[in-house]
């Protein structure tokens, strides 16, 4: 349920491209055509040119030379590249002038935003010209060189695509290093709170345990733990930490470091979480809280006796369906500093179901926006009576799901299911 991240390699993103190329092509009035296989016009961004006359379902489809392509000359220029100068006909028998030119090899960033194109041309409509006003401005060789020097603008055009792509691919680098260095942390962190839950139950003939953790991030702030006290005692702890991610997580494992220090040194509930608040009201300075339930089984005297701050009641279902629920007896961990918590008792059965959980359970809300709530626990630990506990955990858990106006939690999930030996 906690399983490894992968870093996800980091590419430009359609948009990325798409905005750079807008901002060097449309000064100039240029625009990008991309053409298949079989020289067919694919698509125009971001427009021919101002007052073309073209549209845009005018040009896709259409073969590129037929287009664009009339009486063409070129023009020698430098990097090796070629210019071409075409001069159509549109359809009211306008005669317009264009320059083509290959955008450089290098620049396979346009694949991003055509992947199905063959190549590319850089199209840009040339101011027409009358031939008075090609007298008026000098010989065709004057004209030539206006031209020429269009040429190059286009070309530095080029190069300021290829400068930019370049950024934006050494920026892209940064991000993905430090992406799969998050990944490589949160995965240890993962690793790490994977640590803090149980690897096995206390091995007792008087009970019998079974535990469900879904986190709602790669880690969460529900913790649990089962501890052995003696030969007739066993131990519970449930809390959970406000918020999800790393910080809960975090004081998750404090909560843990502190409780294996308290227990062995207290022998009843209230000792060790008059001893927790007052450690942690104390050191926690941020938004976060801390719920906790914490209960102690004597097997010998057949009593629960727990305190409760601030975590949903937890719930004994007893073997005729009947159910009790174990409210909070004082406030939450952390809150108030200095402050004496009490014990409660309750006498426990053979045979007694014992559910222990976070809020993520019995806050899932469905379609009408009703909680799951403690009811829905005790139905289905109702309906699931003579099954194993881990059948009616999994019942539960399907359950909760099939109830849900959307399968996926909103909160950490964490379900412990006890049972008490019939023969005791």
């Amino acid at each position: 349920m906690m399983e490894n991240r992968k870093a996800v390699p980091l590419h430009l993103s359609k948009g990325v491209v798409r905005h750079v190329a807008r901002s060097v092509l449309e000064p100039l009035g240029a625009c990008l055509v991309s053409i298949d296989g079989r020289n067919r016009i694919l698509s125009v961004f971001p427009r021919v040119g101002h007052g073309s006359g073209f549209s845009r379902d005018e040009l896709v489809g259409k073969d590129f030379d037929e287009a664009f392509r009339g009486g063409v000359s070129r023009i020698g220029m430098r990097s090796g590249s070629i210019q071409e100068v075409s001069t159509v006909t549109a359809a009211d028998g306008t005669r317009r002038t264009f320059e083509i030119r290959n955008p450089s090899p290098r620049e396979e960033c346009f694949k991003t935003l055509y992947p199905e194109a063959s190549s590319f041309r850089i199209v840009s409509e040339l101011p027409s010209r009358s031939a008075g006003d090609a007298a008026s401005r000098g010989t065709r060789e004057t004209d030539e060189r206006g031209l020429l020097d269009r040429a190059f603008r286009l070309e530095a055009l080029n190069h300021r695509l290829i400068r930019r792509t370049k950024r934006l691919r050494n920026d892209l680098k940064t991000l993905e290093q430090r992406n799969r260095r998050n990944v490589k942390e949160m995965n240890l962190a993962v690793e790490l709170q994977k640590c803090l839950l149980p690897k096995s139950y206390p091995d007792t003939p008087n009970i019998s345990f079974t535990h469900r953790y879904i986190p709602l991030a790669m880690v969460g702030g529900d913790f649990f733990h089962i501890v052995k006290l003696d030969e007739d005692r066993v131990g519970v702890l449930i809390s959970d930490v406000s918020g999800h991610g790393i910080a809960p997580a975090f004081i998750t494992a404090m909560v843990r470091s502190s409780f294996d220090y308290l227990y062995p040194k207290m022998g009843d509930p209230a000792s060790v979480m008059h001893a927790l608040n007052e450690e942690f009201s104390k050191i926690i300075e941020t938004d976060h809280f801390i719920t906790a339930f914490y209960a102690i089984f004597d097997f010998s005297a057949m009593t629960c006796s727990y305190c409760n701050a601030g975590h949903p009641p937890q719930i004994i279902m007893r073997t005729d369906g009947s159910a009790i629920e174990l409210p909070p007896t004082d406030p939450i961990i952390g809150m108030i500093d200095d402050r004496e918590f009490s014990n409660a008792e309750i006498a426990i059965l053979p045979g007694d179901l014992l559910c222990f959980f976070t809020d993520g359970i019995i806050e899932a809300r469905d379609a009408g926006d009703r909680m799951f709530g403690a009811e829905g626990i005790m139905r289905v630990a109702r309906a699931s009576s003579g099954m194993t506990l881990d059948d009616t955990a999994n019942t539960l858990l399907t359950e909760l799901i099939q109830f849900m106006k959307d399968p996926c939690f909103d909160d950490d999930i964490t379900l412990v299911l006890a049972q008490i030996t019939e023969e005791l």
